[in-house]
């Protein structure tokens, strides 16, 4: 990491790591009051996790559009506008009587975050050179275990003065004052920024990927190049994965504790906090480590292997930590699962760089969009097995979706994507060339 040539790019990721603070605690609000509210409004477990998954199905629906208007438009303006759109529907939740109004609230209210997560990617991708891309992803989704540790105990602290729906009133402001920051100091390209030095914008322009044809012209990826890239599908289907895993973890770990370990309210929020405490260090640290594999292996190795070992470490820890007996050591082990699965989101983020930074934005749109079918998914299907099964078998679930995501990564190829037409021709040269070898052997 050089920083004697400037370093506004870093004052522009911690910007996203304050983002991505708020737009987090934001989220948690609805773990932290789900016992309440299911108290409030007669809901089973099932009906709870109905209402968390609407938040996701909303989230999912703007993923893919939110990264092609960063592209085309610029990411600081995309996530602003989806800011204060979330911001409104943070603060009428409360206001949702039925279930039906619920589940329109929360679906509402995913519109405006599903565009903030790939419009960051494409910011990202503007300021930072491929070799610190890793850790930038890393620093910047620090602010989600930043923002799910800080939620928890200021949740349980304003339910039990204030009542439940004060959560969602007062944390409703966080995001318009982030809107006002970054309108005053944040810029969507380093050549934007008025105070940045020319030696800091050609250290990063130096070391973004950009292809060329064989003439020395700028190849410009379609959505069909990248759409039809079988490596972007494997590496967002494993990204599916891992985070049906770290969903399960943002809306059943309080629940969990109370209802499954027989905690208190107070002491839940303690324990819930946990797992993001450590995450706080693991989101950097894997970010980093990606960096440095990828030095070493090659971005094709190097940008998986953390990933890897993470989802593996995760699965093994989780179940472990479902069996664990005593609550210290119940909270350490899902904590560390917790910790080493967060390990693995700077390498995956920084994936679409590789891939192509000019759409970078499409691409982590796409890895959005397969994680947040894992939110739509983990909070429904982890409250239908409880119902049936109860909390371990659960866990279990998870556990294994972490491993099964691991071996899916192990297909995908991270390399720069190349235009379909250009994969044509290579196919049609070796043809002729093994038809060649095949007749020089007849010969």
């Amino acid at each position: 990491m050089n920083l004697k040539i400037g370093n506004k790019r870093w004052h522009t990721v911690f910007l996203l790591t304050a983002c991505y603070i708020i737009l987090y605690m934001d989220r948690s609000c609805m773990s932290m009051a789900g016992p309440s509210m299911i108290k409030h409004y007669g809901w089973t477990a099932t009906q709870f996790g109905l209402v968390s998954t609407a938040f996701f199905i909303g989230y999912a629906c703007t993923q893919i559009p939110g990264g092609w208007l960063a592209d085309r438009f610029g990411g600081g303006k995309i996530v602003m506008f989806g800011a204060i759109w979330w911001s409104v529907f943070v603060f009428i939740t409360p206001f949702g009587a039925t279930l039906g109004a619920m589940l329109l609230i929360r679906i509402l209210m995913g519109w405006g975050e599903g565009v903030s997560l790939p419009a960051m990617g494409s910011i990202i991708a503007q300021w930072m050179p491929k070799k610190e891309s890793g850790l930038a992803w890393g620093v910047s989704i620090m602010g989600v275990s930043i923002g799910i540790a800080l939620a928890m105990p200021l949740s349980a602290w304003i339910i039990n003065n204030w009542g439940w729906q004060m959560v969602f009133h007062s944390f409703a402001f966080l995001a318009p004052v982030w809107v006002f920051v970054w309108w005053k100091f944040g810029k969507d390209k380093p050549e934007d920024h008025p105070k940045i030095t020319k030696a800091e914008i050609d250290y990063i322009k130096s070391d973004q990927v950009v292809m060329v044809d064989s003439s020395g012209a700028v190849v410009n990826l379609t959505s069909k190049d990248i759409f039809s890239t079988p490596s972007v599908w494997t590496g967002a289907i494993s990204f599916f994965c891992t985070n049906y895993l770290f969903y399960l973890f943002m809306t059943w770990l309080p629940t969990y504790f109370v209802n499954g370990r027989g905690f208190s309210m107070g002491t839940s929020a303690i324990y819930s906090m946990m797992p993001y405490i450590v995450a706080t260090v693991t989101y950097p640290l894997g970010g980093w480590l990606a960096d440095q594999a990828a030095k070493k292996f090659g971005h094709n190795m190097g940008r998986k292997l953390i990933p890897l070992i993470g989802m593996l470490g995760a699965g093994i820890l989780l179940v472990l930590g479902s069996q664990a007996t005593n609550s210290v050591s119940a909270v350490a082990l899902i904590s560390a699962s917790n910790g080493v699965l967060c390990l693995t989101m700077g390498g995956y983020y920084s994936m679409p760089l590789i891939f192509s930074p000019k759409n970078a934005g499409k691409i982590t749109g796409l890895y959005a969009t397969c994680a947040t079918i894992g939110g739509i998914t983990a909070p429904l299907i982890t409250g239908i097995i409880v119902d049936a099964y109860g909390y371990n078998y659960a866990l279990y679930v998870g556990a294994g979706m972490s491993i099964l995501g691991a071996i899916i990564l192990l297909t995908s190829q991270v390399r720069p994507i190349i235009p379909i037409a250009e994969r044509i021709w290579n196919k049609r040269v070796q043809g002729l060339e093994e038809q060649d070898c095949k007749n020089k052997n007849l010969v």
